[in-house]
C-alpha cells in the first residue's frame, strides 16, 4: 500500500464532500494493515473524517486510540505516525475536551500531546518530502485551536513551495492549507492579508470543482467584509455562503456559517448573527463547533440577549460559556462575556477588570480585533463607573489602531460607544405568547432584514417566514412589521444615521409606530407622493432598503438620546 497516495485520496474524498465514505475506507485500510505506523497514521486520518463529520466524540476515542497504536510503532515511519497521531489528538482535544464538557463516556487521557512539540517537529521535516504537506495539516488545525495564529503562518509558508508539485498527491489539501492561513489572518485582524490569501485560493486549478472550499473562501471574505462595515458586500457574500451550506452539517460547512455569524454581528446585525449560529452550530449547547468558538458563540448570544433586554437569558448563557476557558482565546472571550453581564447588573469596576484582562490576553494571542472590542468594553465600563476622560482617550487611540487595521466596524463601534453606555429594554406583553421560531424572526425583522434574508438565515422558505409573521403581529396586536422595532424596544445601535430634515423625522417617526404611507399622509396633511419622496430621501440618507430598517434606526436614535 502507498499510505501517503491512499491517505491524500482520503482528504480529497473528505473534502469533496463525503468525509463518511472517507472515514470508513480510512477504517478498512487501518484494519487490513499490520504495520503500527501505518495503521495509527490511517486512525488518525479516520479521526480528521469524523471531525468534517462533526462527530467530535467518535473522533476523540479514535484519536486516543491512534496515539496508542503509534506508541508500538516501528521503521522508518514510526516518528512520523507519532507526531501525527498527537497532532490529531490536539485538534480532538480542542472541538471535545471530556473534562471541560464533563463527559464521562470517554476517557481522558494523562497528558495531551504538547504543542509546542509538534510544532518543532512540522518543521524539522524534510522539504523535498511530498507528503510533508498531509503530514503537517493537523499540526495547522491543532495551531488554530489552540489561537497559536503566529504559527500558522510560520508553517504555511514553509508549505507553499508544494503548491505547485501536491496536486497528485491530495488536490484539496493544498488550497485547505491555504485557507488555514487566510484564517490566521482574520483572527489577527490582518485585512489586507485575509483578502490576499482569499483571493489566492480561487486561482488554483480545479478549484471552482471544490464547492466546499470556495464556499469556506466566500466565507473568509465575508467576514473581512464584515470588519470592514462593507454591509452590501456581507449581503452578497453571505447569500452564496448560505445557499452552499443548506442542508449540510459538516465542519467545514459550519464554520463558514460562523464566519458569516462574526460579519452580520460586525455590521450590527446581532439578532440575525445570534439566530444563525444557533440553527448552524447544531442547537443552543453549540455542539457542532469547537470548544472556544463556543466561547465567543457565547458572548454573542449574552450580547443578544442583553439588546433585546433578556438578562435572565444572557446569564444563562454566561454560564455556559464559563467552563469553557481552556486556551487564551477561548478566556478572553469568556472574560468579555462576564464584563457584559456585570456591566448590566451596575458592577461598571468588575466590568473594567475582566475587560482589560481579556484585552491582555487577545493582545498576547496576537487577536487584534478582539483585543480592540475588548478595549471597547474597558473604556465603557470606565465611563460608566465615573471616568469617563480617561475612556474618552482610551477610544480616541482605538479608533487610530482600527484605521490602520482597516477595521471600519471597530472603528464605528468605538466612536459611538461613548454615547451608548448601557440600555436596552425589556420585551413584555405578546412577545410572551409566540414561539421560539415566532420570537426569532419577530428580532430579525425588528433589526430591519426582509423576509428573503431571513429565510436565508434560519434556512426556511420566505413563505414560512411570512406566514410566522403573520402570527407575530396578530399576537403583538401591531398593523405592520415597521412597529416591530418599537414594540419589542430593538434598535440598531451599530448603524450611523446622519440627521434628517424636521419632515422627514416626523415621517420616520409615523414609520416606527406602523403606519402606512396613506395614514402618513393623512396625519400629516400632505400627498402619498410627498410622503412617497420624503421616505425615498431618508432612505438614501441612512443607506437602508426597507421601511422596517428605517423603524429600526428610529428606534435605535431614540433610545440614544432619551
Amino acid at each position: 500500500m502507498d499510505l501517503w497516495s491512499e491517505v491524500g485520496l482520503l482528504w480529497d474524498r473528505a473534502i469533496d464532500g463525503d468525509p463518511a465514505e472517507a472515514a470508513l475506507r480510512a477504517t478498512a485500510l487501518a484494519s487490513a494493515s499490520s504495520d503500527a505506523a501505518e495503521r495509527a497514521i490511517l486512525l488518525g486520518s479516520r479521526a480528521l473524517c469524523e471531525i468534517l463529520l462533526c462527530r467530535y466524540k467518535d473522533a476523540t476515542r479514535t484519536a486516543i486510540e491512534s496515539v496508542t497504536v503509534a506508541e508500538d510503532a516501528a521503521g522508518p515511519i514510526a516518528d512520523d505516525a507519532r507526531y501525527y497521531s498527537a497532532s490529531v489528538r490536539l485538534v480532538a482535544a480542542a472541538m471535545f475536551d471530556p473534562e471541560v464538557l464533563g463527559d464521562t463516556e470517554v476517557p481522558v487521557t494523562a497528558d495531551l500531546p504538547v504543542l509546542a512539540e509538534i510544532q518543532d517537529y512540522a518543521r524539522s521535516l524534510s522539504t523535498d518530502r511530498p507528503e510533508r504537506l498531509l503530514l503537517v495539516y493537523p499540526t495547522l488545525e491543532a495551531s488554530m485551536s489552540s489561537g497559536d495564529f503566529g504559527a500558522v503562518a510560520v508553517l504555511v509558508d514553509g508549505l507553499r513551495p508544494f503548491r505547485a508539485i501536491d496536486s497528485e498527491l491530495s488536490a484539496r489539501i493544498v488550497p485547505l492549507v491555504m485557507t488555514q492561513f487566510a484564517r490566521s489572518a482574520a483572527f489577527q485582524g490582518e485585512l489586507d492579508g485575509l483578502a490576499r490569501q482569499a483571493t489566492e485560493i480561487f486561482t488554483f486549478p480545479g478549484i471552482d470543482g471544490a464547492a466546499q472550499l470556495v464556499m469556506l473562501t466566500e466565507a473568509l471574505l465575508c467576514y473581512s467584509a464584515g470588519q470592514r462595515s462593507d454591509r452590501k458586500e456581507v449581503e452578497r457574500l453571505s447569500r452564496s455562503v448560505l445557499a452552499r451550506a443548506h442542508g449540510l452539517a459538516n465542519y467545514i460547512a459550519v464554520g463558514s456559517c460562523l464566519l458569516v455569524t462574526w460579519a452580520f454581528s460586525a455590521i450590527g446585525q446581532v439578532q440575525r448573527a445570534a439566530t444563525l449560529l444557533i440553527s448552524s452550530a447544531g442547537g443552543p449547547d453549540l455542539p457542532r463547533i469547537k470548544i472556544w468558538d463556543r466561547s465567543f458563540g457565547y458572548e454573542l448570544l449574552v450580547t443578544a440577549a442583553l439588546r433585546r433586554g433578556d438578562l435572565a437569558g444572557a446569564l444563562e448563557w454566561a454560564a455556559l460559556a464559563e467552563p469553557l476557558a481552556v486556551v487564551p482565546v477561548a478566556a478572553a472571550a469568556v472574560e468579555r462575556t462576564l464584563s457584559r453581564i456585570a456591566t448590566a447588573v451596575g458592577q461598571p469596576r468588575d466590568a473594567a477588570e475582566r475587560a482589560n484582562a481579556s484585552a491582555l490576553m487577545d493582545t498576547q494571542s496576537g487577536a487584534k480585533l478582539d483585543a480592540l472590542r475588548a478595549r471597547v468594553l474597558y473604556a465603557s465600563a470606565l465611563a460608566s463607573a465615573g471616568d469617563t476622560d480617561v475612556a474618552v482617550a482610551i477610544l480616541a487611540e482605538i479608533t487610530t489602531e482600527a484605521d490602520r487595521l482597516g477595521a471600519t466596524s471597530v472603528r464605528k463601534l468605538a466612536a459611538r460607544e461613548w454615547r451608548t453606555l448601557s440600555g436596552g429594554s425589556t420585551i413584555e406583553g405578546g412577545f410572551s405568547s409566540l414561539s421560539d421560531r415566532e420570537r426569532e424572526i419577530a428580532v430579525l425583522v425588528a433589526e430591519g432584514h426582509t423576509n428573503r434574508s431571513i429565510g436565508s438565515t434560519l434556512f426556511l422558505s420566505e413563505r414560512t417566514v411570512q406566514t410566522h409573521l403573520s402570527r407575530i403581529l396578530s399576537a403583538l396586536g401591531l398593523p405592520s412589521r415597521t412597529a416591530i422595532p418599537a414594540a419589542l424596544g430593538v434598535g440598531s445601535t451599530d448603524v450611523e444615521a446622519p440627521p434628517l430634515t424636521a419632515r422627514q423625522e416626523e415621517i420616520a417617526r409615523l414609520v416606527a409606530r406602523g403606519y402606512a404611507n396613506a395614514l402618513i399622509a393623512q396625519e400629516l396633511g400632505i400627498s402619498v407622493k410627498t410622503v412617497e419622496n420624503h421616505l425615498a430621501g431618508i432612505f438614501a440618507r441612512w443607506q437602508v432598503s426597507s421601511r422596517t430598517a428605517v423603524a429600526n434606526i428610529y428606534v435605535a436614535r431614540s433610545r440614544q438620546t432619551a
